[in-house]
């Protein structure tokens, strides 16, 4: 499995949309606020954030992460749209792409990065992140915000 950039990748784009429309209907289907294709193609970045990564094993495309403003909280860089196809999960994919993300804000210079979840509470508290605070998401569920402090210095 190979964690590289959207911008060399886009054409995922069109299967990550459908993905996201699937997962978070609520919000990026027809009904919702969000776009998922703009928001794929805004994170063809490759030096600054907006930026989206994927992991792919040969043509496989397996998961999705970006680095982002985070619209729930404003905290930036935060981890963001992290999903893993279904067939995908349970197998270390989500934990490839979350530390690839880490290790590139801190490429970026970042001090610090940020994640919002209700999900992965305790994978990040043993993976070094601390509890930053609680965070009501825009479909009125309630998550929690953690911190990872960086050694890089912006």
């Amino acid at each position: 499995m190979n964690i590289e950039l959207l911008a060399d990748h886009t054409e995922s784009i069109t299967t990550l949309a459908d993905w996201y429309v699937r997962e978070w209907g609520p919000y990026y289907g027809v009904e919702g606020p969000g776009d998922a294709r703009a928001d794929l193609e805004s994170c063809c970045n490759t030096n600054t954030i907006p930026i989206c990564m994927v992991a792919i094993d040969g043509s496989q495309l397996l998961g999705v992460v970006a680095l982002d403003v985070d619209v729930a909280t404003m905290l930036t860089p935060s981890v963001v749209g992290l999903l893993v196809a279904g067939e995908f999960r349970g197998q270390g994919v989500a934990s490839r792409l979350l530390e690839s993300a880490v290790s590139l804000a801190e490429e970026l210079g970042y001090p610090r990065v940020y994640i919002s979840t209700s999900v992965l509470d305790k994978h990040l508290l043993h993976s070094g992140w601390r509890l930053f605070g609680e965070v009501r998401f825009l479909n009125d569920q309630q998550g929690s915000t953690y911190v990872r402090d960086l050694d890089s210095a912006t």
